[in-house]
């Protein structure tokens, strides 16, 4: 899958610029556990059939864990913040102006309840319930027999619409997607639908293409390897540092979550103008020229319904989407302050510190690894 090749590069950036690793790259996530792995000094795990870690373990003298929720008191895991996965996700679902939610995934995976904790947190904060499914995304191959999608079917069918709905991952979002379109569920208009990870194949070949938290996996397995050295080294890890989170890159948008449910149809269309021309850049003039209502008709609902006022919502998705540009270290701070209409850096910084307290240097300083320690 698309999160596993990108662990696997970075986990290639970091031994490769040592060039003193020999390594044996095992692909295949559901090997049986009588499969015969090879004696080794480390091995660094992610996901894997039930047994898997199990054969590793006893054949791999250190062993570094890249699954999310995984037991640090066994090895060192460094893997995905999952529940600021899930606070991701909802931020991003209630930005849609939806008013009920729901989560799909498999009570049984840690990282899924990880995802669903973090959701169903944010949207309390804001005074909103989570419906979860009853039933499970199966596991993974059982899923394409769909056995699952009658009682599926009849649990979105039952929600309050319009509804969006956080998926586990991108395969769980891809299963719902397709399941809504068996059933004749409109996405987005009546289910908005989000998953995980950002796999480009899994959510450009779904209907409608999927909208998806990314994770800097990448990130992982660089930190993943350069933990493993630590211990091949015989540096001793603290016990407050076996557990390495990496918070999420930002949300992809896709179709799937293209919906703003409002009731005005030019409100709706002016925050989707906003939200498509904000880094042009525009102004409210540009949304007036638009939306054919007054100014004190739109000033009014957006602080009725957005809570925000048409300038900073403006203001609010340039800075969402420099903050999102930021996190990469190849962005350089001026081209990021052109593209996303700020016009010239020092206007980009007093904006960033009025809205933020920080300045986007200090933003990039702090965050451009995005990581937390637990």
């Amino acid at each position: 899958m698309g999160h596993g090749r990108a662990l696997i590069r970075g986990v290639l950036r970091y031994a490769n610029a040592r060039r003193c690793w020999l390594l044996h790259e095992e692909l295949r996530g559901g090997f049986s556990p009588e499969f015969q792995w090879p004696r080794c000094t480390g091995a660094i795990v992610s996901g894997g059939a039930a047994g898997v870690f199990d054969v590793v373990r006893e054949k791999t003298r250190f062993i570094v864990q890249c699954t999310g929720g995984a037991d640090s008191s066994i090895a060192p895991v460094v893997s995905a913040d999952d529940q600021a996965v899930g606070v991701m996700a909802a931020n991003h679902l209630m930005e849609c102006r939806l008013v009920h939610y729901g989560f799909y995934g498999r009570a049984r995976s840690r990282f899924s309840l990880l995802r669903q904790q973090g959701f169903e947190t944010a949207l309390a904060a804001k005074k909103y319930a989570c419906a979860v499914s009853p039933v499970e995304w199966p596991e993974v191959y059982l899923w394409t027999f769909r056995d699952h999608w009658p009682a599926l079917q009849s649990w979105l069918k039952g929600l309050p619409k319009p509804v969006g709905i956080l998926a586990c991952d991108d395969m769980a979002a891809h299963d719902l997607a397709a399941c809504c379109l068996h059933a004749g569920i409109s996405v987005p208009e009546q289910i908005a639908i989000i998953g995980v990870n950002n796999d480009d194949l899994l959510c450009e070949s779904s209907w409608p293409p999927i909208s998806s938290v990314e994770v800097d996996f990448v990130h992982v397995g660089f930190l993943a390897a350069q933990t493993m050295h630590q211990l091949i080294e015989n540096r001793r890890i603290p016990a407050g540092s076996k557990e390495t989170l990496v918070a999420p890159k930002g949300v992809a948008r896709r179709m799937s979550s293209d919906v703003l449910a409002v009731s005005e149809p030019q409100l709706a269309d002016a925050i989707r103008f906003i939200r498509h021309h904000a880094c042009d850049p525009c102004t409210v003039k540009d949304v007036l020229r638009q939306v054919p209502v007054g100014r004190r008709w739109l000033e009014r609902h957006f602080l009725e319904k957005v809570g925000r006022t048409p300038h900073d919502e403006i203001i609010r998705v340039r800075v969402e989407n420099a903050l999102r540009l930021l996190r990469h270290p190849e962005e350089n701070i001026e081209h990021v302050s052109d593209i996303c209409g700020f016009s010239a850096v020092p206007n980009m910084v007093r904006t960033f510190r009025q809205v933020l307290g920080y300045t986007p240097a200090a933003y990039r300083r702090q965050h451009m690894w995005g990581l937390r320690n637990s």
